[in-house]
C-alpha cells in the first residue's frame, strides 16, 4: 500500500521487496526461456513443442466439446491467435506498463531496471529485459501457430464431410 513505481526506497511486501516478486515471475515466464535458449537451443525447440502442445490440447478440445464445424473453426481460429501472441508478447505487455525513467527494458539486457525503489533482478541483470527478448521468438511462432490452425481447419472440414455422408448412408 503506496508504493510508488519511481519511489527511492525499497517497497516491501511484509519483508520481501515487491522489485523481488516482479523479478521471480518474470524470470518464472520469460527468464527461464531466454536464459534455457542461451545455454542450449533444445530450450527453443522444448517451448515450441510446449506451444504446439497446448495447441493441441486446445484443438482436441474444441473438436469434442463443439458439434458446429463453423463454431470450431471460429474458436479454432480465436485459440491459433492466442498461441500465436501471447506467449511471445505477453511478458513485454505485462512489464511495458510498469517502464519509468528508472526502467526501460531492451531487448539487448543492457539497462538495469529499477521498479518500486530497488532492482527488478540485480543491477546487471533484469529479467524484464528478457521479456522483451522473449517476442523474438514471435518470428517463428506466430507462422507456427497460424500453420497448426490450417492442419485443424482441414482436419474439422474432413470430419465435417465424413459425418455428412455417413448421415446420408444412413438416411437411405
Amino acid at each position: 500500500m503506496g508504493c510508488e513505481l519511481d519511489q527511492k526506497d525499497a517497497c516491501l511486501i511484509g519483508s520481501l521487496p515487491v522489485s523481488d516478486v516482479v523479478a521471480f515471475a518474470l524470470q518464472a515466464g520469460a527468464g527461464v526461456v531466454i536464459t534455457g535458449m542461451r545455454i542450449s537451443h533444445l530450450w527453443l525447440i522444448a517451448f515450441y513443442v510446449a506451444i504446439i502442445g497446448w495447441l493441441m490440447v486446445s484443438y482436441i478440445a474444441l473438436i469434442l466439446g463443439w458439434a458446429h464445424t463453423l463454431s470450431r473453426l471460429l474458436l479454432g481460429f480465436a485459440v491459433a491467435l492466442f498461441f500465436a501472441f501471447v506467449p511471445y508478447f505477453g511478458p513485454m505487455m505485462a512489464v511495458a506498463h510498469l517502464a519509468n525513467a528508472n526502467c526501460r527494458p531492451d531487448d539487448g539486457g543492457t539497462r538495469p531496471c529499477t521498479m518500486f525503489g530497488s532492482y527488478v533482478g540485480n543491477s546487471a541483470y533484469s529479467p524484464a529485459n528478457d521479456a522483451v527478448s522473449l517476442g523474438w521468438l514471435a518470428l517463428y511462432g506466430v507462422p507456427l501457430s497460424l500453420g497448426m490452425f490450417v492442419g485443424y481447419a482441414i482436419v474439422v472440414i474432413v470430419i465435417r464431410v465424413i459425418s455428412t455422408k455417413r448421415a446420408a448412408t444412413s438416411a437411405q
